[in-house]
């Protein structure tokens, strides 16, 4: 591992460490936005009010923390109303989030598909992935580092870590106030994608024959998708282990993804407790298939932020308030999400407030 990149790791769980003790509860925006508007009182509803009080309470008590992630940074900067809309809900995740972010869900995986190559038999004891999932907000995006090797690789390193240090310090509320109102977070292909994957679903040759399938498919297109991750986790591996790794595009490169891809899909046909191990793949296939299966929804651009959503709380925290029609497919029988990781879903806040008040008594 790259001296910068220990570094980084060690931040990240030294701050895993902090909030450790805290019940993780995830807001999507929705929540958020009744978070900012009961605290400045604007069409605000008892439920919601006493929702923003448990929560400040659990928080400032040392009980609670509501992490954001890459999707809620992305839909904070999309919200079609002013800056100081922005701005108002940025200080409310400020307050409650205590800084706290998910990694990268391309993070997430490939740290979980590493995590899973190097539990066999043998292997170096392993950080829990709990303390490695967690970033500050300011890196919600993912890690870009400055580079001036002509300072030499002590200097260099020095320059990085001292920028690091500095962005990790960053609040949301910062940096939404320097990017106004010049970001532009939904692309048209983005748009696009998700058109096209409407379409697909809809195909009659795509027609699905029960659930079951529609997972097992969902897992083999989730592979086929990661196996450039896994060729990356496989030359770790390798180069941790004394050998050398294969060069990065070359064939014995791609070769070892698909021997991990192929290791990936039998592993979940095989090994149950693999969707626990690669929760973030198993939690986003399942969503996929039971949207696919009901086959009611038109899929929009909006869902890949709400499965996205939904993968980092549904694998890391206590308790996730959503919207409706996610709380239903997470809660559905026929997905099996609630045995997944004993984090409770909900888009009612009544409930909310309960769960709550539970977690703070």
């Amino acid at each position: 591992m790259r001296p910068l990149d220990r570094y980084v790791r060690e931040r990240q769980i030294e701050l895993a460490h902090t909030i450790q003790s805290r019940k993780k509860i995830y807001l999507d925006l929705r929540f958020w936005i009744y978070a900012r508007d009961a605290a400045a009182n604007e069409a605000a509803t008892p439920a919601h009010r006493k929702l923003l009080h448990l929560l400040r309470h659990g928080v400032e008590r040392g009980q609670l923390v509501c992490p954001i992630s890459e999707s809620t940074f992305l839909e904070v900067m999309k919200q079609a109303n002013t800056t100081t809309r922005r701005i108002a809900t940025a200080q409310m995740i400020d307050e409650l989030s205590l800084g706290v972010s998910f990694t990268t869900n391309q993070t997430r995986i490939a740290t979980e598909i590493c995590h899973f190559l190097y539990a066999s038999p043998g292997q170096v004891e392993l950080y829990c992935m709990q303390e490695l999932v967690w970033t500050k907000l300011s890196y919600a995006m993912g890690y870009i580092h400055p580079s001036a090797p002509v300072l030499g690789e002590d200097m260099e390193l020095s320059a990085q870590k001292f920028v690091f240090d500095e962005m990790w310090q960053l609040t949301l509320t910062e940096m939404v106030t320097t990017i106004g109102d010049g970001w532009k977070p939904d692309p048209e292909d983005f748009k696009q994608s998700a058109a096209r994957l409407d379409e697909e679903m809809k195909r009659p040759e795509h027609a699905t024959v029960s659930y079951e399938q529609t997972y097992r498919d969902e897992i083999v297109g989730s592979a086929d998708v990661c196996q450039d991750l896994a060729a990356d986790a496989m030359a770790s591996i390798a180069e941790r282990a004394g050998y050398p790794p294969p060069e990065k595009g070359s064939e014995s490169w791609h070769e070892s993804g698909r021997m991990c891809r192929n290791l990936i899909i039998a592993a979940f046909e095989n090994h149950p407790p693999t969707k626990s191990n690669l929760r973030t793949m198993h939690i986003l296939a399942t969503l996929h298939a039971a949207m696919r299966w009901e086959g009611t929804a038109k899929f929009t651009a909006n869902h890949y932020y709400d499965f996205e959503h939904a993968a980092g709380a549904l694998a890391y925290c206590d308790a996730f308030f959503t919207e409706g029609f996610l709380s239903n497919l997470v809660n559905a029988k026929h997905t099996g999400l609630v045995h997944l990781n004993p984090c409770v879903t909900t888009a009612n806040t009544n409930e909310a407030v309960e769960i709550v008040r539970q977690f703070c008594r």
